[in-house]
């Protein structure tokens, strides 16, 4: 007897709510944690570390600050979106900061200041970076259920 692959049981309907559910907590997941970094921010929490050392403030912005940025903001998102029952969550906390990134190099927060603040513009672009990250990775599903 042949092995006949096991038909999905997820729908065009099914599949397009859990996309659409998946950009939408990856978005307001981004936002959020783009609002907490700017509360920490404006709070003066990260002033205070500056303060205390004797590098250049940039220097300890990218080389101590952007990684633990970023790994504390994937520590946090993973178990978040996991909770959600938003699956795969990786490929999400990997593309959603490198799609922000991108943003900053090609200068859209600028393109953007009509919108609002910088810090409204800041936390938009970064809700659309982890829901683009998420749209892009939605393929991600399909393979998820073949296995």
């Amino acid at each position: 007897m042949t092995d006949t692959p096991r038909p999905s049981r997820l729908t065009a309907g099914g599949f397009a709510f859990k996309v659409l559910l998946r950009v939408v907590v990856s978005a307001v997941l981004g936002s959020a944690l783009l609002v907490a970094w700017v509360w920490a921010y404006r709070s003066g929490v990260l002033d205070r570390v500056v303060n205390e050392t004797t590098l250049s403030e940039f220097i300890l912005l990218v080389v101590v600050g952007l990684p633990i940025a970023l790994v504390f903001s994937a520590l946090v998102a993973g178990p978040v979106l996991w909770l959600l029952k938003v699956r795969p969550v990786w490929p999400i906390i990997l593309l959603g900061p490198i799609v922000l990134g991108l943003a900053h190099y090609f200068e859209v927060p600028e393109r953007l200041a009509p919108v609002g603040d910088r810090w409204t513009v800041l936390i938009l672009l970064a809700g659309a970076s982890y829901g683009l990250a998420g749209l892009v990775t939605a393929p991600a599903i399909l393979r998820r259920r073949r296995k």
